[in-house]
């Protein structure tokens, strides 16, 4: 009864209070600490609870003092979605990343990540999606998509990985305006 008011009762509550260690993100193999997406939640529990009380019941944990956003299935449990933050303009609670993120197996300062030299290191985007404040890279794999946002400077603001990629859906890439042909031809787009 109490679910039904209150949402799905949140299992990081019991979580252990996260320990002091090196968090890794491999955007190569898309996991966190060796936990890829569509693995279950409760293999996380190595970040103690989540710092957002409210954000569980959308099927998502924040972890802000981390620089790290996680979305998940609610009625799997299975992991859809990381969000790793350099910077975010629309929540200041959002410090930048205190982890390593591995990029083609080697560790890279996500400072000094600007789309050129995301493009030399990955290649061509499928899409890219360009307004007055931001600019967002979108790579398509077979159920992969990757987001790398960059603000008006060129600065990186956060990287997204998903299995539920948003390019996959005609009303969306109606929505921003995409003309490349989908499905991409090749496994990093056109």
């Amino acid at each position: 009864m109490l679910e039904y008011f209150f949402g799905p009762r949140n299992p990081t509550r019991t979580w252990p209070p996260g320990v002091d260690q090196t968090i890794t993100f491999n955007l190569d193999n898309a996991s966190l600490n060796a936990v890829c997406l569509s693995e279950s939640l409760d293999l996380l529990s190595f970040l103690g609870p989540d710092e957002d009380r409210k954000s569980f019941r959308n099927g998502e944990l924040l972890y802000p003092s981390k620089g790290l956003a996680i979305r998940f299935s609610p009625r799997s449990h299975s992991l859809v979605e990381y969000r790793i933050v350099q910077s975010d303009p629309l929540d200041d609670r959002f410090l930048p990343f205190r982890g390593t993120v591995l990029v083609n197996g080697r560790s890279v300062s996500l400072a000094a990540l600007q789309p050129a030299r995301f493009v030399d290191e990955y290649g061509d985007f499928y899409w890219r999606d360009t307004d007055d404040d931001e600019s967002i890279l979108f790579y398509e794999f077979v159920g992969m998509e990757w987001q790398i946002e960059f603000d008006r400077g060129s600065h990186l603001k956060c990287i997204t990985v998903t299995n539920e990629p948003i390019m996959c859906d005609e009303v969306q890439r109606i929505a921003y305006g995409v003309t490349a042909p989908w499905p991409p031809r090749s496994g990093k787009g056109t």
